[in-house]
């Protein structure tokens, strides 16, 4: 008896969520109704291919990209999207730092972000950092290897709803029946961003993944557990970023994440609850790696402070004893906690997307985002 009112109260509940979202769409609120990127002010234009007004009047009189509309009120130009940028950059030969030496390869880099505590900023983290590196000219995919999807919805899609298993990395990973991972690969409202979706799916899948394991050789484990860095591999030359949203725990997706990748941030606020769980983490992922896959190295793991809100005292202190015992371990710079951000993604926006971006945020994601790019460049080989 106990057991049928808990089915029937958990199907009741869901129903309600059901009804929840459609009514979210329809008052506005939903991913669908947000997906656009900001335009782009003459100025900024001017300031990201480091060229002078008339230079760009004269691209737009020649033909390179249409001149902006204007507002009919006021005469002004509205502003240049994205792609009209990167238009722009290709048509200047205006290339990142780090491509210099050889603009027409990809770095083809591969980092997770991972902590397997919630409410450490993970997701957002990898969603921006994500867009940064687009909107610097790196062709960059993201892939969400949360079942959560949380994710897969700052771009739009309702994971269970309009995703299907077929279009996440589960044929290649766990069925395999596709030879790569391009038939999951879309393209975003974000230009020169990808991503690859999640549903619920992953989390399910993982009870069949035991009886592909199970019974068979370490040999076979193996195997299964580097087939999500197969995948990658099979389009890693496409792309100059690929990161990766890990899941929230070290099941059998979490440890094929930590194999895909070369390189590992994992966001921890200073908080001792946080260095707990980070410190479980790191122990966890230590004994899987060495047992699965002993050889496997990394050319960065760094840890990055995330959610740091400097008028808290406790938040400060704890801060001063991250930088004094991580060291070189830890990023220098910090992801501050800002309401703007959680604002942003109460309507599925980051402060990149905003009409009227949060400066103090951007600026300093900008700071943080530069020194990872940096760091994983260099230590990848690739100093341009």
């Amino acid at each position: 008896m106990v057991i049928q009112v808990s089915e029937t109260s958990l199907k009741a509940v869901t129903n309600a969520m059901v009804l929840l979202i459609q009514q979210a769409k329809q008052a506005g609120i939903s991913p669908h109704s947000i997906r656009r990127m900001r335009l782009f002010s003459t100025k900024e234009v001017c300031n990201i291919i480091g060229k002078s007004t008339t230079t760009l009047y004269n691209a737009e009189e020649s033909g390179v990209i249409e001149p902006p509309e204007r507002d009919p009120a006021t005469g002004r130009r509205i502003g240049y999207t994205l792609e009209q940028v990167n238009i722009l950059r290709n048509h200047f030969g205006i290339v990142p730092k780090a491509k210099r030496n050889n603009p027409n390869e990809r770095l083809g880099i591969t980092t997770a972000l991972y902590n397997f505590k919630g409410g450490v900023g993970k997701t957002t983290t990898a969603v921006n950092i994500s867009q940064y590196a687009a909107l610097q000219g790196y062709r960059t995919l993201l892939i969400d290897m949360d079942s959560q999807a949380s994710t897969t919805a700052l771009f739009g899609i309702i994971a269970d709803e309009e995703i299907s298993e077929n279009e996440t990395v589960l044929p290649y990973t766990l069925y395999g029946e596709k030879n790569s991972l391009s038939y999951a690969v879309r393209p975003t409202h974000f230009d020169n961003l990808y991503i690859i979706p999640a549903n619920q799916h992953l989390s399910s899948s993982e009870f069949e993944a035991v009886s592909q394991i199970s019974g068979g050789s370490q040999e076979d484990a193996l195997e299964y557990f580097q087939r999500l860095k197969d995948g990658i591999d099979t389009i890693k030359d496409e792309f100059d970023f690929i990161f990766v949203d890990a899941p929230p725990s070290l099941g059998i997706i979490g440890i094929q994440t930590l194999l895909s990748v070369d390189n590992i941030i994992i966001p921890c606020p200073p908080r001792m609850l946080d260095f707990v769980s980070t410190r479980q983490f790191l122990e966890t992922a230590t004994q899987y790696v060495t047992r699965v896959a002993e050889d496997k190295t990394f050319n960065s793991i760094k840890v990055m402070a995330s959610m740091y809100d400097r008028r808290n005292t406790m938040s400060r202190e704890f801060m001063e004893v991250m930088n004094s015992v991580l060291g070189t371990h830890m990023y220098a710079n910090q992801m501050l906690h800002s309401e703007s951000i959680d604002n942003s993604s109460a309507v599925f926006q980051t402060p990149w997307e905003a009409e009227k971006p949060d400066k103090r945020i951007t600026d300093n994601m900008r700071s943080l985002f530069n020194e990872v790019i940096n760091d994983l460049t260099l230590r990848n080989g690739n100093n341009g």
